[in-house]
């Protein structure tokens, strides 16, 4: 070490460097080790001329179903919506139960994954129904 110290200069930098180095390999396996949102039908910003069934959110590891939750708000308030459940491993899914109009309608969600820390968000759509 002390070759190494002289040659370079780095006589109290490099446990400086290492701390760093193990910092950010740390830090980046905890942010990825929670649950993304990486689809959603409807999708984002999603302008349909029929109405949806059901609710579908993909995420990039198993939802936790005991806090997931979905909701449904259109021009009218709160849309009824069916038990959110998960199929298929990584997807969340909620069937709509109320009837839905023309209008804007804003999805949120909650959920949580391996790492048990709570993620929420919402996404947009709206529908005209085709005539």
């Amino acid at each position: 070490m002390k070759l190494f110290e002289r040659v370079t200069g780095l006589r109290g930098t490099l446990p400086v460097i290492l701390s760093a180095i193990l910092l950010t390999v740390a830090f980046s396996v905890l942010t990825q080790a929670h649950a993304k949102l990486e689809k959603t039908v409807p999708a984002d910003k999603a302008a349909l001329t029929a109405a949806p069934t059901s609710l579908q959110l993909f995420f990039s590891e198993k939802p936790d179903a005991t806090v997931s939750k979905i909701e449904l708000k259109g021009p009218s308030g709160m849309v009824k919506l069916g038990p959110a459940h998960i199929m298929g491993g990584k997807t969340l899914m909620a069937p709509i139960a109320g009837p839905i109009e023309d209008g804007s309608y804003i999805v949120s969600w909650q959920t949580s994954g391996d790492d048990g820390h709570v993620q929420k968000g919402e996404f947009t759509f709206t529908l005209k129904h085709a005539k």
